[in-house]
């Protein structure tokens, strides 16, 4: 007979000992935050003394510095909020999972799912794709890189569409597929770039949605001891 745990949730011992370790190491996350932030800075100075870029076009809001709205791109910008969302909650979950020290087949497709979120979110933050060509990549190289990632992705999560929110995972892929699809028929009726934003909105949601809801069952599974719990949400 099993000793009752009193209502405590039990976890795997290298997982307790490894989150000890990370919260009696104070100083060295300090350190980390620090340096990181001296970096950045240290990039902005050296932009703008070197290479001419005035520090006041990378610190503040581009709708500030170009005196528009503040609603000008809002649209875009909550596009990018999901996009943040889905990519940080899969790469924390598969940074959990991997602790743990148990296989989960879930691993696979969070961390290609949290890297196309990632890789997606910058893209429409610094519109890299747009300006591929200033270092001498096609744009068409670029979207090749996305399509490949896209397919990686789905392969992955269709081979464990039982244990995820696959409607949600179906319903995104189509929509951001509508989406590639319109933006390739360069469409110059009305609404058309409305149309193109919309499909392209609806993919993220979704995608993002589908995620956070494996990554919530993965984790939880943990807790349940059973490494195959269908999504809770």
């Amino acid at each position: 007979m099993q000793r009752s745990t009193g209502g405590r949730i039990p976890l795997p011992i290298s997982s307790i000992v490894k989150a000890a370790s990370v919260s009696q190491q104070p100083w060295q996350w300090f350190l980390l935050v620090l340096a990181a932030n001296v970096a950045l800075i240290g990039l902005v100075v050296f932009l703008d003394r070197v290479l001419g870029i005035d520090n006041w076009n990378l610190v503040r809001d581009p709708n500030a510095i170009a005196n528009q709205p503040a609603y000008f791109g809002f649209y875009s910008n909550l596009g990018v909020l999901f996009w943040i969302t889905g990519g940080s909650t899969s790469l924390f979950t598969v940074l959990c999972l991997q602790h743990t020290g148990e296989p989960d087949p879930r691993i696979r497709p969070l961390l290609l799912g949290g890297l196309l979120c990632a890789t997606a979110a910058l893209d429409d933050f610094f519109m890299f794709h747009e300006h591929s060509y200033l270092i001498g990549i096609p744009e068409v190289v670029v979207m090749a890189g996305y399509a490949l990632l896209i397919v990686a992705f789905a392969a992955t999560a269709f081979s464990v569409a039982r244990l995820t929110n696959w409607i949600c995972l179906a319903t995104s892929l189509a929509f951001l597929a509508l989406s590639t699809l319109v933006d390739m028929a360069d469409l110059t009726m009305p609404g058309s770039v409305l149309l193109e934003e919309a499909f392209k909105f609806f993919g993220i949601t979704f995608l993002a949605v589908y995620l956070v809801s494996m990554s919530f069952s993965a984790i939880t599974a943990g807790f349940k001891g059973d490494r195959l719990v269908r999504p809770g949400i």
